[in-house]
């Protein structure tokens, strides 16, 4: 019997979620335009049937290119979240892509993965770090306040904490 392992929660490691989320619009930016280049790739002259796997069709010059945009995405990924594994997860470990593929069929699964990262922003964890620099913030605000407005203040706060 294959025992199942439960992922780690979704926890972002860095308490500047805005700015996360504005690294991860922009690589997915990034790869969309890499994919859309990738779909039209010609076959390289370095190809040799009987030598390489279909993936130097692309050229060895964009493989490099393919695998820097990877490694971006990975070390965001390591770097601004903790259990994001899971978007990786029926892959093999690093580089968590069919290396011997072409591009254009190993791309769109890195931009679904964004994707999901994206869509799972809104339910990540945030550090306690981020919750105890809000919490001076409140103060510094409360602290200027009088002590009617005070009041106003923290019912405010505690009606919409993040102030959306």
């Amino acid at each position: 019997m294959r025992e199942e392992k439960s992922f780690p929660a979704l926890s972002i490691t860095n308490p500047n979620k805005a700015w996360v989320f504005e690294q991860i619009d922009a690589l997915t930016k990034e790869w969309v335009e890499w994919n859309a280049f990738c779909q039209n790739i010609e076959d390289s002259p370095d190809f040799n049937p009987k030598t390489c796997s279909e993936a130097i069709k692309d050229g060895y010059e964009n493989i490099r290119k393919h695998e820097i945009l990877r490694e971006k995405t990975l070390v965001l990924l390591r770097n601004h979240f903790s259990g994001a594994e899971f978007v990786l997860n029926n892959w093999k470990p690093h580089p968590h892509e069919d290396n011997c593929s072409r591009l254009k069929d190993k791309v769109p699964y890195w931009i679904h993965r964004l994707e999901i990262i994206k869509a799972s922003m809104n339910y990540v964890i945030v550090p306690e770090s981020y919750w105890k620099e809000q919490g001076k913030e409140f103060l510094k605000v409360l602290s200027k306040s009088t002590a009617e407005s005070a009041v106003d203040v923290a019912a405010s706060f505690l009606k919409n904490p993040l102030g959306k």
